[in-house]
């Protein structure tokens, strides 16, 4: 055979050419299918059969397994990347080991073998689903126009979050964006969207509508209202003062109308300072939408011993 004129042939003849790579691969291809070699991929995890009252809280995602078999049969693994299948309807609440032999990976290849290398178990942590139906706090951004207060928001759809008992157990509230009431004077009705605070959570509603209440603002002024010191039991407290003198608040006049001195919480804090002399602000705990205007003594002289 001339292989000079035939490599001639090839070279000037383009489709001649393609012939002979796609024939070339192709043989590559026959060869290399008939031995065994090793794929390692990352796969997914897919979970099944929780009972419904239970939610999965934490878990891998991914394991990592080495497939070993025929080209053939791995070229179709790599092309279609099975998900593990793992049984969730014998675990407990709380942390669960489950051992890798008990994940099933289904891949319909006699000749492929599973290794997970190092990994013997995968870690997951169970808890008791539950639902609450939950409060609705809008925050507010802006500033309504000027001797206009806000007296009431009222959400008018009911929220029920599902989620686990860990985190709901001591939740009772669910935000919204920030309402803007920049330079508002009259009610007004709103569409807000919900904050979800967790992946884990599901909400019943993704928006709700809130109908804004304004009114003219007025001021009150308070006077003696008791001061109260939060401090822990090891702690050993003075101080000589132990009311607030006086404090004047601001809101919308249908709103100050009912508001009583019991209403009003003026506190310090103490628990975790060192012992000294201190000069500390009170915090004035006030109902929604009332704010403080001016209050007398600014600050408090506490002995802390």
């Amino acid at each position: 055979m001339d292989y000079k004129r035939l490599l001639q042939v090839i070279i000037h003849d383009p489709m001649r050419k393609i012939f002979a790579i796609v024939f070339a691969f192709g043989l590559w291809l026959f060869v290399a299918v008939g031995y065994n070699y090793q794929y390692t991929k990352n796969i997914q995890i897919v979970y099944s059969n929780l009972p419904e009252d239970r939610i999965l809280v934490d878990s891998l995602t991914t394991v990592n397994v080495t497939f070993t078999g025929g080209g053939v049969s791995l070229l179709n693994i790599w092309a279609a990347t099975p998900k593990a299948q793992c049984d969730l309807s014998k675990t407990k609440l709380g942390e669960n080991k489950i051992p890798v032999k008990n994940i099933v990976i289904p891949i319909g290849f006699r000749d492929v073998s599973i290794d997970y290398q190092k990994t013997t178990s995968i870690d997951i942590t169970i808890d008791r689903k539950i639902t609450k139906e939950m409060r609705v706090v809008v925050p507010i951004k802006g500033s309504l126009r000027n001797r206009i207060s806000i007296s009431d928001i009222t959400v008018l759809d009911t929220v029920v979050v599902t989620g686990p008992n860990e985190i709901l157990r001591n939740v009772d509230e669910v935000m919204t964006e920030s309402l803007n009431v920049q330079n508002r004077n009259k009610s007004f009705t709103k569409e807000l969207r919900l904050l979800n605070p967790s992946s884990l959570i599901d909400v019943s509603e993704d928006i709700v509508t809130a109908n804004v209440t304004v009114d003219t603002t007025v001021e009150r002024t308070f006077v003696n209202i008791p001061l109260k010191l939060l401090y822990a039991p090891n702690q050993l407290v003075y101080t000589e003062k132990i009311t607030l003198d006086t404090l004047i608040v601001q809101g919308a006049k249908s709103r100050m109308a009912d508001l009583k001195k019991s209403d009003i919480e003026v506190r310090i804090r103490l628990i975790n300072m060192p012992v000294g002399n201190h000069s500390l602000p009170a915090e004035v705990i006030l109902p929604d939408y009332i704010k403080p205007v001016y209050s007398n003594p600014q600050r408090f002289k506490i002995t802390i011993y």
